[in-house]
């Protein structure tokens, strides 16, 4: 079907090739491993100490940082690269919003923890751009299992996807109806923003914009908001 369509449409062809995607450069991706794996692992730990003493939480925060500059096989990010390659682009800007909020409560007289942050960046209200990461990331699965007629990752080093994406997270800003929904929007925004400049990870989209990990997380997050939802309504 998707092929006869092509055929009938030659321009969309034209629009949705791949042949010669735009990929980041190898000096880049040197050095964005250990950084955006160490922005991450630094999130990570300021979630996970939230209620330790600022000076721990802030201490293993540069610590996991300084860890993923080691080089070659000393440093984690190069096994996480050998396993998961880079981190999408969303997954590393919620990190560094934990990381960021993990560091300045430390600054405060009564510092609350950072699950309460934490919380309000990576778990916030189900909005519908949040359903359409969750379709997405379940079409790519199946993408890459061949359960789709075509290959849809493949379309995601073309321009047109990347138009279509924005067009998507404008539309999501403009009609965002609380803060939790604009939040979503300028986090997907400033991904895709990022992606066009750099091209990171790998210079398709889809990667910019998700990853196995955070697909993962936004599933548990929708299904434990559904629950809650349930038993609200009893």
């Amino acid at each position: 079907m998707m092929q006869a369509l092509l055929e009938t449409f030659p321009a969309l062809a034209i629009w949705l090739s791949a042949n010669t995607p735009e990929l980041p450069g190898l000096a880049l991706l040197r050095w964005a491993q250990p950084v955006l794996w160490g922005v991450v692992l630094a999130g990570l730990a300021a979630l996970l100490l939230a209620r330790q003493p600022h000076s721990l939480r802030r201490g293993a925060m540069v610590l996991a940082v300084l860890w993923m500059l080691l080089p070659g096989a000393w440093s984690p990010a190069w096994w996480l690269g050998l396993a998961f390659q880079l981190p999408s682009l969303v997954t590393v800007l919620l990190c560094a919003g934990l990381a960021w909020a993990g560091w300045r409560r430390g600054a405060e007289p009564h510092p609350a923890p950072v699950a309460a942050e934490a919380g309000s960046l990576g778990t916030p209200a189900f909005g519908w751009l949040k359903a359409l990461a969750l379709t997405g990331g379940a079409l790519l699965l199946a993408d890459m299992f061949i359960l789709l007629p075509f290959s849809l990752y493949r379309w995601g080093f073309s321009s047109v996807v990347f138009g279509l994406l924005l067009a998507v997270v404008m539309l999501a800003w403009l009609v965002a109806g609380n803060a939790s929904s604009r939040r979503d929007a300028h986090l997907a925004g400033t991904a895709l923003a990022l992606f066009a400049i750099t091209r990171l990870p790998s210079g398709n989209v889809f990667d910019a914009l998700i990853d196995p990990w955070l697909w993962l997380v936004l599933l548990a997050s929708s299904l434990r908001h559904g629950v809650r939802k349930i038993r609200s309504g009893f």
